[in-house]
Parts: C-alpha cells; sequence; structure tokens
C-alpha cells in the first residue's frame, strides 16, 4: 500500500515539470538572430539584438554570399533555413531606402543592392522567416548593420 501511494504521488509532481520543460527546451532551440556570412567570428561582428545596430566594414559585407539563423550558446547543430526576409538599404549611394528580397540562404538575389554599398550604408534585415528541423516556419527578429 505504501508504494502504490508514493508512486502515484511522484507522477503528479513529475507531469506537471515535464509539460513546464517541454516549454523551455522549445525556447532554447529557437533562433535568436540572423548571421550574415560565416559565424560572427569571421565577420568580426555580433548580430544586432533588439533596436540595436551592429557596425560591420563594407568590404566584409559586399563579400558576403550567405546568410543563416544561429542559436545564442547552444552546443548543439540545429539546423534552420532562411525562407524570405526583406532587405532595406539606405544611406551612402542609396538616394532612397531600397528594397530587396532573399527566399533562402543565399544573397545572389540582393547581390545588385550589395555592390554599391559603402560605409555610411544601413542595411536592414527584416520580416526574417525560417524553417527548422521540425518543418515549423518561424519569424525571428531581424538585425541592422551601419557600413563603416
Amino acid at each position: 500500500m505504501k508504494h502504490v501511494l508514493l508512486f502515484s504521488m511522484l507522477s503528479m509532481g513529475i507531469l506537471p515539470v515535464n509539460s513546464q520543460l517541454g516549454n523551455e527546451i522549445s525556447s532554447f532551440t529557437e533562433p535568436e538572430y540572423l548571421s550574415i556570412g560565416g559565424t560572427s567570428e569571421s565577420t568580426g561582428t555580433q548580430p544586432g539584438k533588439g533596436n540595436e545596430q551592429e557596425q560591420m566594414p563594407a568590404v566584409i559585407f559586399r563579400s558576403q554570399d550567405v546568410c543563416r539563423a544561429e542559436l545564442k550558446d547552444f552546443e548543439f547543430d540545429i539546423q534552420y533555413h532562411v525562407v524570405s526576409a526583406t532587405i532595406y538599404f539606405s544611406g551612402t549611394n542609396f538616394r532612397n531606402v531600397e528594397t530587396g528580397y532573399i527566399t533562402s540562404n543565399s544573397l545572389k538575389s540582393i547581390r545588385s543592392l550589395m555592390a554599391r554599398c559603402a560605409p555610411g550604408t544601413m542595411v536592414v534585415f527584416d520580416r526574417v522567416k525560417v524553417i527548422g528541423p521540425d518543418k515549423e516556419v518561424r519569424t525571428i527578429q531581424g538585425t541592422s548593420y551601419l557600413l563603416k
């Protein structure tokens, strides 16, 4: 009798913890930001968070071929692929705000706009949608770069 009662009490205590743990694990595996090029070490910048803007040399930005969604401080290799994003260019060499669109990790579709980027250009990645290993499409926070 003691064992049956103890087991049922343990089960009631474990179930709520497991349901909360599932939500926390899910939030740990959500991509937090968009990275341009390789890792942030290769570009010398940290991706933008919130309303902050990051600086990146214009030469390095123009030489990038890909962007990717990254998980901050996550040790396991979980791949997220960019489904779509809107990129705004303004400042140096841009008379008005010009818009470009990408539909994959590749930046080839905005290569002509990237070629015009010079120090003083502001590049904003917005409405970034990614797809993860669970095949769910998510909208993540974009980033902005002030080219120097």
